[in-house]
């Protein structure tokens, strides 16, 4: 493990030196995906899709491998005394269970699998940004959008189908009945809204992350850049967090019959 975040940490050093084409003071580092996107006939803006693609796979690897891990360790339950990828990845299921259970209750199970999807989606999207070269798909508006869509028609869904459309819309007219004209566009409004929120606030924050870094690199190339990746791996674990949380509320509050 010590020698493969050797390899990347020297990775990352070589781009940051070999890798300027210096632009407002920015470096400019290669972009593989791009790269990727362009041998193989597609435009530079679908360099996105390619990443999201790429981590897409390094997911479903990671989910084989894990799942015959599971299934071992139930055959033979030895405890773990490494720290390591599987325990790491463990950590975080268990965590995103536990936050699903306690927002959407009893019938958390059924949303499990797209809130755990998205948070590992988004996080090793994030984490995949700090390695030169490899730009996340989570600074791209398209893929935060399409995410955002698909908790929209998820939560809008789901809502209808356990409250019913008349009770469901219901809950759009507000308090009284004679405010329905003016709430129920409100309200409209409101969640139509929801997926943009979503998308521009997880693209700003790591578009701003990123930028930040670009800047420090143009003015120095060593020791600080690499002191701002702590503040990456923050970013990245927190707007994970940020883009679950608020998909599993609104889910919850769809699905509840109190709200």
């Amino acid at each position: 493990m010590k020698k493969v975040l050797f390899s990347l940490l020297s990775i990352g050093l070589g781009f940051t030196f070999a890798g300027h084409a210096q632009a407002a003071g920015i470096p400019h580092f290669i972009n593989y995906f791009e790269i990727t996107a362009h041998q193989l006939g597609m435009e530079s803006a679908l360099s996105p899709a390619v990443g999201a693609l790429f981590v897409t796979l390094i997911l479903a690897i990671l989910g084989l491998s894990f799942r015959s891990y599971v299934n071992s360790s139930l055959a033979n339950p030895v405890p773990s005394d490494r720290f390591g990828l599987v325990v790491f990845i463990e950590l975080i299921a268990g965590f995103v269970t536990d936050l699903t259970k306690d927002l959407i209750g009893t019938s958390y199970k059924t949303f499990l699998p797209l809130v755990g999807t998205l948070f590992f989606f988004i996080l090793f999207n994030n984490l995949l940004g700090l390695v030169p070269g490899f730009p996340p798909a989570t600074e791209s508006m398209s893929t935060n959008l399409a995410m955002g869509v698909i908790v929209f028609f998820t939560y809008n869904i789901f809502g209808i189908k356990a409250q019913g459309i008349k009770s469901y819309l219901a809950h759009f007219g507000g308090p009284v009945w004679w405010l329905f004209p003016v709430m129920f566009v409100i309200e409209l409004i409101s969640h139509s809204f929801r997926p943009v929120s979503l998308s521009l606030r997880l693209m700003g924050n790591i578009f701003g992350d990123h930028m930040l870094v670009g800047v420090f690199t143009g003015l120095t190339y060593v020791v600080v850049p690499s002191l701002l990746m702590f503040f990456g791996l923050l970013v990245a674990f927190v707007q994970s967090f940020i883009f679950t949380l608020l998909s599993a509320i609104y889910i919850s509050m769809a699905v509840s019959h109190d709200h």
